[in-house]
């Protein structure tokens, strides 16, 4: 992957792997961006999703089969999930891709997806979306007051780390 930023350097380091790992690990919801089927201009739409579980760079999802997300992802696969907790910001950039497996679906369900979803994993419309991370970017990580000062400093224009770290997770 080539980056277009000159203050951006890619990495395929283990510990940063790892480490963007923990922090979608440690939140609870996402926001998947996707751009929007039925606009004719495509603009940028995103949706709070909860996701079900992560694997190596991969995100999983519970969606309907007939929701908008499902159209986005099949007219333009390239989606943005962001996450936030406490102390960081993880922001990854992939391509997404509807999965119908009713085994991973029911494998997947959760009381939450129930509150959302009808029918149950048996549902044919309940699918799995996957979204298959390519890169991603994180802010913080360490504590919540170090991550503060530093959002401090930035947002002040007085943080001299210019460099932002992007993981390859492909």
């Amino acid at each position: 992957m080539t980056t277009r930023r000159p203050d951006v350097q890619l990495t395929s380091d283990p510990k940063e792997v790892d480490k963007v790992h923990k922090l979608i690990d440690d939140a609870d919801i996402a926001m998947l961006t996707t751009h929007d089927a039925s606009d004719p201009d495509g603009n940028l739409v995103s949706r709070p999703l909860s996701t079900q579980r992560a694997e190596d760079g991969d995100a999983l999802f519970l969606v309907r089969a007939s929701s908008a997300v499902a159209q986005d992802i099949a007219a333009d696969p390239r989606v943005n999930v962001s996450y936030s907790t406490k102390s960081a910001w993880v922001s990854v950039a992939g391509r997404g891709e509807i999965v119908t497996d009713p085994a991973l679906t029911k494998e997947l369900w959760s009381r939450g997806a129930a509150m959302f979803m009808e029918g149950g994993p048996e549902n044919p419309d309940n699918v799995v979306l996957r979204v298959h991370g390519e890169t991603a970017e994180y802010w913080g990580g360490e504590s919540l007051v170090a991550t503060a000062v530093k959002t401090a400093k930035a947002i002040a224009g007085r943080d001299n780390d210019e460099t932002t770290t992007v993981v390859d997770l492909t």
